[in-house]
């Protein structure tokens, strides 16, 4: 999925009566000014992400991704979205994976919810918003093959 393609979505999914609220996009100077303030350069899909939507929130089931203004480094870990009001989601930014991009892991368990942003944005965010099935861990007890 592309990133324009994330509107029209929750456009559909509005429609359905879900509550949501995309962030304005971040300028080139926000997103190097983030990079700055917790000593990384972002892989190049974070910083497209935040290109066009700084955060994102949904309202019922609970999802939100910060905006780079709420971004925290802890040691490794930069966590950017919560699920649930409770579930928090991070990068991992010890070293970039091999597809060049950080694992993006349940920030308490270190379970890898998936390799890269644009997986994260076209298919394991959907999977929570529209069907409910939790993304910080796996039900059936498996680690992550993706």
């Amino acid at each position: 999925m592309h990133l324009d393609q994330i509107p029209r979505r929750f456009e559909k999914l509005r429609q359905q009566g879900l509550e949501y609220h995309l962030g304005s996009p971040a300028s080139a100077a926000a997103i190097d000014a983030a990079e700055a303030r917790l000593g990384v350069r972002f892989p190049e899909q974070v910083r497209h992400f935040y290109s066009a939507f700084d955060g994102l929130e949904v309202v019922d089931p609970p999802f939100r991704v910060l905006p780079l203004s709420e971004l925290e480094r802890d040691g490794s870990l930069i966590e950017f979205c919560r699920c649930d009001h409770v579930h928090r989601l991070a990068f991992d930014t010890s070293h970039l994976n091999p597809r060049d991009q950080w694992f993006i892991v349940n920030a308490e368990t270190g379970y890898r919810v998936t390799f890269t942003m644009a997986s994260f944005w076209s298919i394991r965010m959907w999977s929570w918003i529209e069907l409910g099935r939790p993304i910080w861990f796996d039900v059936h007890g498996e680690p992550s093959q993706e």
